[in-house]
């Protein structure tokens, strides 16, 4: 990706887009060229530009148990479904379920097939102008926003391109079905987006590992994070966890609810939301170093180490291994969680959340973690786009610099928040089972069975 990036910023000015342009045009002829092969209607094609995470793939694994259960091999299933994605999954993000899936490249010709000869698309983000879906083709769109905080598409046209809008427009009118959590965005979409077609309130897919960790073994997931750090630093916490602890029981002192994990290591995630500017994100990445980790282990006990992961945008413009983002005070207990595609297994596996103004916040607060606001340019952010809530009114502590977030891990009053939360989302109807993913698949199953929306 660094290479990429550097030959990007090398290239003579207009040279990049010339080249974009170039390819878009071979493959809208490719596409065009493999419509000419009939459509499967049982072939499934899941797509999700950003590596193998967010709806598509907890729906992706939810189908293929479900074609097990049928009776269906392995080799047959990989047949039948295929996940798009620019970004490849890491071995060990590979489960038994994700072995039978077929991973392709995005816009390479095996994922051009696979698009133009699917019966079904399920993805989370819009597709470019030259995706056409054809006449006997269904598309299941779950969108990447979940509750979104910022404004979305029609709500905030004239902060966007005109050519966004357009290709959004043309991809709501190939959509057949979208998937939603809640009345609210039930009508979000109608309006932001202006589909007029079916919706489906079934919970959002990315949300089960949350609400269900133990059936979507978010255990792995911290043992994969926690296995980053070095051995000499894991085993230094390990035992200083246990020391405290030690002393607590000694003195007589009952650790709180909150507190009762205090002999295993906990994970702060620190997943802030794309900035323009690179210099931005690294200002909020040096600021929340040793003393925040000592507010942690201050606030919920034992040992703290932190996991960064940036939107993917942020960190496809800047050298991966060098890049600044992750320069932090206490390096050896900073993670880089940046080559894990999937951000919500990670907060099934994490124990805190901070983040500025990502949507990540309503769902690790719907299950009832910690989440910690840090944003020093409110109103700047607010301009770009604006927001759909008044962000000083969310229900969670919300600091505008380093010393307010101390501040607001040391005086955290989980109960207080928790009740400002359950009160925000039974006012907005959100409705999340942790079975999201089970629906849509069972919904594909149905859609293939009868080729038309029901």
């Amino acid at each position: 990706m660094s290479i990429r990036n550097d030959m990007k910023k090398m290239a003579p000015e207009g040279a990049v887009q010339k080249y974009r342009t170039l390819r878009e045009d071979v493959i809208e002829k490719e596409f065009k060229f493999f419509s000419l092969f009939p459509v499967e209607k049982d072939k499934v094609v899941f797509c999700n530009v950003w590596g193998y995470g967010d709806n598509p793939k907890w729906v992706a694994e939810s189908y293929v148990r479900l074609l097990k259960r049928a009776g269906m091999s392995k080799t047959a299933i990989s047949e039948k479904v295929i996940f798009v994605t620019s970004k490849p999954p890491l071995k060990e993000e590979i489960n038994e379920d994700a072995e039978c899936i077929t991973f392709v490249k995005t816009n390479s010709k095996s994922a051009i097939y696979a698009q133009a000869t699917a019966g079904i698309w399920v993805d989370c983000n819009r597709k470019e102008s030259y995706i056409q879906k054809r006449k006997n083709q269904i598309y299941i769109q779950t969108w990447h926003g979940g509750l979104p905080l910022k404004r979305l598409e029609l709500d905030c046209k004239e902060y966007l391109p005109p050519e966004y809008i357009k290709n959004a427009l043309r991809d709501t009118g190939m959509t057949d079905v979208y998937i939603s959590n809640s009345e609210y965005c039930n009508e979000l979409y109608r309006r932001a987006f202006g589909f007029k077609k079916k919706i489906f309130c079934f919970g959002t897919a990315r949300m089960d590992p949350l609400i269900r960790p133990v059936r979507f073994s978010a255990g792995a997931m911290r043992e994969r994070l926690l296995s980053r750090l070095p051995e000499s630093v894991f085993r230094r916490l390990l035992n200083e966890a246990y020391i405290k602890a030690f002393k607590a029981k000694e003195k007589g002192t009952k650790p709180g609810e909150e507190q009762k994990d205090n002999l295993r290591i906990n994970i702060a995630l620190y997943a802030p939301t794309y900035r323009d500017s690179v210099s931005e994100v690294q200002a909020r990445g040096n600021e929340i170093g040793g003393s925040i980790i000592s507010a942690l282990e201050n606030r919920f006990g034992g040992k703290f180490v932190v996991v960064t992961r940036f939107h993917p945008l942020a960190m496809s413009r800047v050298n991966h291994i060098n890049s600044a983002y992750l320069q932090f005070d206490e390096k050896e207990r900073i993670i880089d969680g940046n080559e894990f595609s999937d951000l919500y297994a990670m907060m099934a596996a994490c124990d805190v959340l901070i983040t500025d103004y990502s949507n990540c916040m309503f769902e690790m607060s719907y299950v009832g973690k910690p989440v910690f606001l840090y944003a020093t340019d409110v109103e700047q952010y607010d301009d770009t786009r604006g927001m759909y809530f008044d962000y000083e009114k969310l229900p969670f502590p919300i600091a505008h610099n380093e010393r307010e977030l101390y501040d607001n891990i040391n005086t955290y009053d989980r109960e207080g928040f928790k009740a400002k939360q359950k009160e925000f989302f039974d006012d907005i109807g959100v409705i999340e089972d942790g079975k999201a993913s089970e629906k849509v698949a069972k919904l594909i199953a149905r859609l293939i069975d009868s080729k038309k929306p029901e």
